[in-house]
């Protein structure tokens, strides 16, 4: 008799436990679907946060070019050598747009909805978390193409692409953590804003992203070391477009581990937010 109670309860356990991971994946699709489906009707969006990298490469990246010798950047045309870091830039605007869908959320009373609802309050957070990252990764993949189309020379193969998306993911994935945890503290709309469009560019120009590392001041190369920026960037030249650039392997190693910090404080404030 005890053991069939036994057997009883842990096919119990095991039956909750998966209605829970039903409505967490449920709960999730849901939302995530609804900030999607906003996104790419919101033609301001998806072209705001393209227009600053194409207008970095058109101008910038293509004025350079005869001023800024092959030698100085390991043999790679000037183009080449900053697509990465315009790649970054993309992945650090399209972070500061991910957190939005969640602040508004928040000031206009739909997360209190969201709380009543017969979903995981987890799922709330998955959703805001996922949407940015899939429209992140995308419009950065656009500014590859973009940045090929202006002269920029790939040099991967199957496996370096792999590397290099990994590693644009992981960056992603700590950009938009930090900015939900942002967002999730900010109680107004230009505060946000303020505090990350503060954040975004000394975090690519305190990087390896226009520059190379070995060409800064000392006390500029110590705080290009420690910006989690500075690994995507060089991470991704040296699996995109060759050159002398940091190990992809330890950029990789370090990204992971700034994804895992920054999802973690994601999560604890949301779960403050939430009590």
């Amino acid at each position: 008799m005890h053991h069939q109670l036994q057997q009883e309860t842990l096919i119990t356990s095991s039956a909750v436990k998966h209605r829970h991971g039903a409505e967490l994946w449920r709960g999730t699709w849901v939302i995530f679907t609804k900030h999607m489906h906003k996104f790419l009707h919101n033609g301001q969006e998806v072209g705001g946060t393209l227009a600053a990298p194409i207008l970095l490469a058109a101008t910038f990246g293509l004025g350079m070019e005869r001023l800024v010798t092959t030698e100085a950047i390991a043999g790679l045309n000037y183009l080449s050598f900053i697509a990465p870091g315009i790649i970054a830039f993309t992945a650090l605007s399209g972070a500061i747009n991910a957190g939005m869908p969640l602040l508004e959320e928040k000031i206009k009373g739909v997360m209190k909805e969201y709380m009543v609802a017969p979903i995981p309050r987890l799922s709330i957070l998955l959703a805001a978390t996922a949407s940015g990252l899939v429209k992140t990764v995308t419009q950065s993949i656009l500014i590859v193409l973009v940045t090929l189309l202006f002269g920029a020379r790939l040099a991967a193969s199957p496996g370096s692409a792999l590397g290099a998306a990994l590693v644009l993911t992981a960056f992603v994935v700590t950009m938009v953590g930090f900015a939900n945890a942002m967002a999730l503290r900010s109680r107004s709309i230009g505060g946000y804003h303020t505090i990350l469009f503060l954040l975004n560019l000394p975090l690519l120009f305190f990087s390896s992203a226009l520059y190379p590392l070995d060409a800064m001041p000392v006390w500029m190369r110590v705080v290009a070391v420690v910006n989690p920026t500075t690994y995507a960037v060089e991470g991704m030249r040296r699996w995109l477009f060759g050159g002398d650039a940091l190990d992809p392997l330890l950029c990789l190693a370090v990204l992971v581990a700034t994804a895992v910090l920054s999802i973690w404080f994601s999560a604890r404030t949301f779960q403050r937010a939430m009590e």
